[in-house]
């Protein structure tokens, strides 16, 4: 890992004493985390958790947030024996919240740019915008899942929680791709919705979720970087949510979302939001949230050197012609996993565009169907 030598000057290491008496406690996240003195000797470690209590742009006002709280719970899970994990602290809040914008951005960029993944403990999910800015700074193109009960498009002069996606999207027309996942008809107004189609986003909704989950899997394999807004679980399972609702994704759901994004290849960072600071040690809230991150981690740890990681050279290419669109569609198989892939031949001036999907998606493209996510991916990519 190279870093810039004064990234660590942004972070507060110092741990609370309920927190230090994890520090011997072997076989857990508590024990194995590397802290700042090593990042100072530059310690070669693939994943870094970032505490961010920043709510001032919070919507429709700020809140307490205290990332200790989801630590607390994060450092009595079990950890990760071929995975080297630092835990650089809180972020040191900025004057204003543009600065404490302007250091996220900056962080991000470094840690992607040197191959460590970042892991933030939020504050409000407008935080989402300055990770998303230097995510693209450091790789160009990307990917984003918002995993949201809402569409966060609110027209406002300044970015806000319930604002960052709509300025996501106007500062990077066309360079970055989003999907939002887990979303409720009741939260979701036809003009935002139709908004959001305009800028070519992907949604799936919470019913979609329920039915298969699985479906899911392609979706965020796809994404490089996988923001979790805490009132996309039920109130139920979520109290502590900034804005919680008594209907959501349920605790496995939100696990099981969090890990296929963190087996995929592609994810570079992970961010968990929207969580109300809470002082009890039975806050349920900040316990959900640190395995949640938990799972987003054990992907990490189960990895299988797929795309984009390697090269399809290994795997299994099939050609398949597709009728209602008279062109030729290649899937790749990874026989060792049975993942699939589906690349999009050159048009309009866009070669190779590679789509992760799933085996069923293949079988309907043999059969002449194509489903929706396919065809929306054949809009984006112009075929």
């Amino acid at each position: 890992m190279i870093l810039e030598s004064d990234i660590a000057q942004y972070f507060d290491t110092r741990r609370p004493d309920n927190l230090k008496q994890f520090s011997t406690l072997e076989g857990f996240l508590g024990s194995q985390l590397y802290s700042e003195p090593d990042l100072q000797k530059s310690v070669d470690v693939q994943v870094a958790i970032i505490g961010i209590d920043e709510t001032r742009n919070a919507y429709p006002m700020p809140y307490a947030a205290k990332a200790d709280n989801v630590r607390y719970w994060l450092y009595q899970l079990a950890a990760f024996n071929n995975l080297k994990i630092i835990d650089f602290g809180n972020l040191i809040l900025g004057n204003s919240v543009a600065d404490t914008y302007s250091a996220v951005s900056y962080i991000t960029e470094s840690l992607v740019s040197s191959g460590v993944i970042p892991i933030y403990i939020g504050g409000s999910h407008d935080l989402t915008l300055p990770i998303a800015e230097g995510f693209w700074r450091a790789k160009g193109k990307i990917e984003i899942g918002l995993i949201d009960s809402c569409f966060d498009v609110l027209d406002s002069a300044t970015t806000t929680s319930r604002s960052h996606l709509l300025d996501i999207l106007r500062i990077h027309t066309g360079s970055v791709h989003c999907n939002l996942i887990g979303t409720q008809n009741y939260f979701t107004p036809q003009s935002q919705s139709d908004l959001l189609d305009e800028y070519g986003v992907d949604k799936y909704r919470l019913g979609a979720v329920r039915q298969n989950i699985n479906s899911l899997e392609p979706v965020l394999r796809d994404c490089d970087f996988v923001s979790f807004d805490a009132s996309a679980v039920r109130q139920a399972d979520m109290p502590a949510a900034h804005q919680p609702s008594p209907n959501g994704l349920y605790t496995e759901e939100a696990c099981q979302l969090a890990n296929f994004a963190g087996i995929s290849d592609r994810s570079k960072a992970f961010g968990i939001f929207g969580i109300v600071s809470h002082n009890s040690p039975l806050d349920i809230s900040a316990h959900l949230s640190a395995q949640i991150i938990w799972h987003y981690i054990y992907g990490v740890s189960q990895r299988e050197n797929d795309y984009p990681a390697c090269n399809f050279d290994r795997y299994k290419k099939i050609f398949v012609k597709l009728d209602s669109l008279n062109t030729d569609i290649v899937f790749y198989q990874n026989p060792k996993n049975d993942r699939f892939w589906m690349e999009l031949s050159q048009k309009n001036g866009m070669a190779g565009a590679v789509v992760s999907c799933l085996k069923s998606d293949y079988i309907a493209l043999v059969n002449n169907e194509i489903p929706e996510r396919l065809k929306n991916a054949f809009r984006r990519y112009g075929i």
